[in-house]
Order: structure tokens, then sequence, then C-alpha cells
């Protein structure tokens, strides 16, 4: 099902998901991840600071101090 702003509808066809399908599989198998914890981190930390910079109103939000904030945080767990 593909929900959209105007419509919802329903393809047979999974068209673009063949490659993400087998990488998935892969790292099932190997237990190797296909990106690298660094990179997923990256992105995570873009996201967060996205919405942080929304929950600001809009100000800019350093990657860096999203990454020291949450470093601090997962330090904390520990």
């Amino acid at each position: 099902m593909a929900f959209g702003t105007k419509a919802i509808a329903s393809s047979n066809r999974a068209e673009g998901y063949e490659e993400l399908c087998q990488e998935i599989a892969k790292f099932f198998k190997t237990r190797r991840p296909p990106v690298a914890a660094e990179e997923t981190i990256e992105i995570f930390a873009f996201m967060e600071a996205a919405d942080e910079s929304k929950r600001l109103g809009g100000k800019p939000v350093s990657l860096h101090d999203v990454l020291t904030k949450a470093g601090a945080q997962a330090a904390g767990k520990l």
C-alpha cells in the first residue's frame, strides 16, 4: 500500500525494494551491516539536529553539538 496526500493506492509490485531486500538477507547471513556504524550515527545525528532546529523555531543546530550530547547521554547509561 502506498499512502499519499491525495490518495491511497495498492501495487502488485514492490519496485525498488529488490536491492534493499538482498542487502537485508546478506546482513542476516553474514552479520556484517551494509553501512558503517559511523555513517548510520551521522544520519541519526542529522535527523536529530533537524528536529532540534524545528523545536527551536528554525535556529541552526550543530551536528557536533548533537553528537556530543548523545555521547554524554550514552555514557551515562553504560
